[in-house]
């Protein structure tokens, strides 16, 4: 049977890959071999730790991510429900709402007051509940917690003085809502303006942890940019010092990232059974504490789906370089494109990138970071480029 001028050339080309492979795996012997390795393990590790240290930064101390999350606390129906029981417990803890019923009633009727207040603080917390849910009030709850946020990053960053009326402590000021639910309520004025200053107020930190915390967030600010291109450089040095394995060396970069990703995916979903068993063991409690962690924790899931997309990106960049029939295929049919049209190759790919970019939980705030991986996926498409075209020439491409 007669042989074909392309089958020739791909026999050709597969021979010439072949024999250049195994010279360079000759030259990969001592530490060339193993570095790259533990390189990679290396990577993979100090890339887990980052990805933990860019959510605590990203969620903790960024005050547009903490109002944001702090509002979907309150959109959420079971948190709210917990918000509103909270509320009305501060305003019976406070007052003595049974006192200020019989205080209204006739005096035939006074000993009514105390019933007829626990009565009412079941329906108390239905409009409680209703009331958290209107617009202006969820407005109310975005502003107490910015303003909370902005002192507690202000005291971070080392200004003084602007805490003495918490008494150095970082707070969580709800008494704004608190007396727009007692005046709303039905049992009067007066409950509204018998509520003391410090009801309503929750301690998001005390001042004799703030110096602790500190120190905490500079090693976080420091660390977090120095981990991520660290990580990087450290995946780069494993795939340049692979000479002969280098595809390889890519395809096992891309299965550590896909490794890190999945493990923060699962962490998150077991770790968080874990805490919230640890933080209450009441049933009625857990829907909310459930929903709370969810949402606290959303960044972090951001944070591994990323991951998870960029490693896929890695894969596919090794195996398409690989000897693998489809993959041999898809590169003999694209030469022709790679060869005279590049612009419409590197087009393309800024056109995946961007795609991936707009619809995925990638955050923009990361611009750095994504600089990167954008300029080494058009590095990775010209290497490819450059191997396509010794692998299919323009005499033997179709």
């Amino acid at each position: 049977m007669a042989t074909t001028t392309h089958e020739l050339a791909e026999r050709a080309t597969s021979d010439g890959n072949t024999s250049q492979d195994e010279s360079a795996r000759a030259h990969a012997t001592g530490w060339r071999r193993w570095v790259p390795w533990v390189l990679i393990v290396l990577a993979a590790t100090i890339g887990l730790v980052a990805a933990l240290n860019i959510w605590v930064k990203r969620q903790a101390l960024n005050t547009d991510h903490w109002t944001n999350s702090s509002a979907q606390l309150l959109e959420n129906s079971e948190i709210r429900n917990a918000i509103s029981i909270y509320l009305v417990d501060q305003l019976y803890t406070n007052v003595d709402v049974g006192k200020a019923l019989s205080d209204r009633l006739p005096p035939a009727t006074k000993q009514l007051g105390p019933p007829l207040a626990a009565a009412l603080e079941p329906a108390l917390v239905r409009r409680a509940n209703t009331f958290l849910g209107r617009p202006k009030v969820q407005q109310l709850w975005r502003n107490a917690n910015r303003r909370a946020h902005e002192l507690f990053m202000a005291v971070l960053n080392g200004k003084h003085g602007i805490l003495e009326s918490s008494n150095g402590n970082v707070v969580l000021n709800l008494q704004p809502l608190l007396d727009q639910l007692a005046a709303q309520s039905g049992l009067g004025a007066k409950i509204a303006e018998k509520i003391p200053p410090d009801a309503g107020k929750i301690v998001v930190m005390k001042g004799n942890g703030l110096e602790a915390a500190r120190k905490t967030v500079k090693v976080i600010r420091v660390v977090s940019f120095f981990l991520v291109f660290l990580v990087l450089a450290l995946f780069a040095a494993a795939v340049y010092i692979a000479r002969g394995r280098r595809r390889s060396m890519l395809m096992a970069v891309g299965i550590s990232m896909l490794t890190v990703g999945l493990g923060i995916l699962v962490v998150r979903r077991f770790a968080g059974s874990y805490v919230i068993d640890a933080l209450t063991s009441n049933p009625d409690a857990k829907d909310s504490v459930t929903a709370t962690w969810a949402i606290g924790t959303q960044l972090l899931r951001n944070v591994g789906i990323n991951i998870v997309v960029y490693a896929c990106f890695a894969i596919f960049a090794a195996w398409v370089a690989g000897p693998a029939r489809l993959a041999v295929g898809l590169r003999r049919v694209s030469a022709p494109t790679m060869r005279n049209h590049p612009l419409v190759v590197y087009g393309l790919v800024a056109l995946v990138l961007l795609i991936v970019l707009l619809t995925g939980p990638t955050d923009a705030d990361r611009v750095y970071p994504l600089l990167v991986v954008f300029a080494l996926a058009f590095v990775g498409t010209t290497v490819l480029r450059r191997q396509t075209e010794r692998e299919f020439p323009a005499a033997t491409a179709p």
